[in-house]
């Protein structure tokens, strides 16, 4: 089975998804190894000290980009689930409502994302 599960957390990768777009037991593995990174930082921004936390904001948003580029898909912030992530202080329904797009609504006193806006 295509899964990993962290923390109590299960990620299970389509097998449908899989399939149509031609992934390689080595891409899977990578996406899989990706979303493992992902849960670890969600769990280091829950205790990391405040100057961190634009820094582990910065890594999850290359991780996401990494699953992007390991799916095949195109990479594109519009479908990041960003406001997701703890500790982010951004608009959670708003933001919810407006995914995917273009138009994500940032906190500036978001400490993942105030100062560096999402993109």
């Amino acid at each position: 089975m295509n899964s990993i599960t962290l923390k109590g957390q299960t990620i299970t990768l389509s097998e449908q998804l899989i399939k149509s777009q031609s992934l390689s037991t080595e891409d899977v593995a990578t996406i899989l190894g990706l979303h493992a990174r992902k849960l670890a930082l969600y769990e280091e921004l829950e205790t990391a000290e405040d100057f961190s936390l634009e820094a582990l904001g910065r890594e999850l948003r290359e991780v996401e980009y990494a699953l992007q580029r390991a799916w095949k898909f195109p990479q594109s912030a519009k479908y990041h689930r960003f406001w997701e992530a703890p500790r982010c202080a951004c608009p959670k329904m708003d933001n919810a409502e407006r995914y995917p797009s273009d138009l994500a609504i940032v906190n500036g006193n978001c400490p993942l994302h105030g100062e560096i806006g999402y993109e």
